[in-house]
């Protein structure tokens, strides 16, 4: 699984305590709070696919925002809430929050337009995903946990055709990064390339 990492946000002290993020339960501990994220991804990924199983899963942008605040809602007070500060990664510099309903709508309009569906073979459903991935990516909504939030959201997707969930540890996560930063410019192959490599059909 891709690991994660904090941002750099605009105003270095929002919503960060002593270099941990302030969180309902008042953990102080960096490990600590990582190990909590890690234990409610697995109840998130666990309840989404039950959800999956049971045909109660549409896949639109609701679906996000419901994965995020049902994952963080324990930890953090804006837990499927759109972020209020910009933040930027590795170089990337995700989208402003001046503009961050307008990509929204975008990305919506995009959701609607290339998600996969039964009829795509491979190579299809992975340009597609790789798609969704990099135009939600650029824009980052939620202050922290993007990452996880969008893989489990294409992990739901493949599944519901056929598949087993994105196998992301078969790539390094400096390529997965580096995946992300071509992504940013419209670069989608190396994407594309990492989930495909990911994909395989259940049996």
């Amino acid at each position: 699984m891709i690991g994660h990492s904090r941002y750099q946000v605009s105003n270095k002290k929002a919503g960060i305590d002593n270099g941990v993020l302030e969180n309902k339960l008042g953990i102080k501990d960096k490990k600590k709070l990582e190990e909590a994220e890690t234990l409610l991804l697995a109840d998130t990924y666990t309840h989404f696919f039950e959800l999956l199983k049971d045909d109660e899963v549409k896949f639109d942008l609701s679906l996000l925002f419901s994965i995020h605040k049902y994952f963080f809602h324990t930890l953090y007070s804006w837990a499927g809430k759109v972020r209020n500060v910009d933040i930027s990664k590795d170089g990337m510099l995700f989208a402003s929050v001046k503009y961050i309903d307008q990509t929204l709508q975008k990305f919506e309009l995009l959701l609607k337009k290339k998600l996969p569906n039964s009829k795509d073979n491979k190579d299809t459903i992975s340009k597609k995903l790789t798609l969704i991935h990099n135009e939600y990516n650029a824009i980052h909504p939620f202050r922290e946990g993007n990452g996880r939030t969008i893989r489990l959201f294409l992990d739901l997707l493949v599944v519901n055709l056929g598949y087993d969930p994105i196998d992301w540890s078969k790539t390094k996560d400096s390529d997965y990064f580096k995946a992300c930063i071509l992504g940013m410019s419209g670069k989608n192959e190396l994407m594309t390339k990492i989930i495909k490599k990911g994909l395989k059909k259940s049996k």
